[in-house]
């Protein structure tokens, strides 16, 4: 059974993103991720900060703006690319997005030979638009937000039989699969930092929070994973956040 959205369903939401009826994430599916994408996914640096002598502590900086399209997106479309049929590769994927999912869905799908048609509103970046049609997307601007766009989207996969793979922030965060991929970043920080004690993760649907606590609280349970409790209380992913929140802390990614 396909666990995207697929011609059959209703347009209305994606059923593998209900917050009603969240799907939970393991390490094991982090870790599975992490060898699926590892050929064409950057392992990015952990680097030092300048900060570290500022505030007396080491700080480090996962780069993953060094991705091929800038984005630690591309993590979890590869990942969700790759665990699809291959009937479904053939039909090709849809998703809709202001832009990094977008350029991170249109890069990973190039390089799979698998159709992809992106979604974008009228406000997304010139650049970005542009980005996307250079990686050989479909690309589609329609509406003057991403409820919108992700709408007619939807509507697109059930006429064209195509899949929609969810990377956008209305109104759900991200597919099982995805948060799997960002999860890779977890991983990659425990390796290259052993010592860390506490992480710094910014949220906006909760997909890369979700992904990261999930690993890094496996592997080394004593580390903090600090988040912005406003933006933590509105996250659909909650119920995957294996994390302490402490204090209100101003991120950066």
């Amino acid at each position: 059974m396909n666990r995207y959205l697929r011609a059959s369903s209703t347009i209305e939401y994606d059923p593998m993103c209900d917050k009603e009826k969240p799907q939970r994430i393991s390490f094991e599916d982090v870790s599975a991720a992490a060898f699926r994408i590892q050929s064409e996914i950057v392992k990015t640096p952990c680097v030092k900060s300048h900060m570290s002598t500022t505030f007396g502590m080491e700080i480090y900086l996962k780069n993953d703006f060094l991705q091929h399209t800038g984005s630690f997106k591309e993590r979890g479309a590869r990942n969700a690319l790759l665990l699809l049929n291959k009937e479904t590769k053939a039909r090709g994927v849809i998703s809709a997005s202001l832009g990094n999912h977008s350029q991170a869905l249109s890069f990973h799908a190039n390089n799979l030979n698998i159709p992809a048609t992106v979604v974008m509103p009228n406000v997304a970046p010139i650049m970005k638009i542009q980005k996307c049609r250079s990686y050989g997307a479909n690309v589609i601007i329609h509406g003057h937000d991403m409820k919108e766009a992700k709408y007619h989207a939807m509507s697109l996969a059930k006429e064209r039989g195509l899949t929609y793979i969810n990377g956008s922030f209305v109104p759900s965060y991200d597919h099982p699969h995805i948060m799997s991929g960002q999860g890779t970043v977890g991983l990659e920080i425990v390796e290259q930092v052993p010592d860390v004690d506490a992480v710094l993760v910014p949220v906006g649907g909760g997909g890369l929070l979700a992904g990261v606590a999930t690993a890094i609280k496996h592997l080394k349970p004593h580390v903090l994973i600090y988040v912005s409790p406003s933006l933590y209380d509105q996250s659909p992913n909650k119920s995957n956040l294996q994390a302490v929140v402490t204090r209100k802390t101003f991120l950066c990614y």
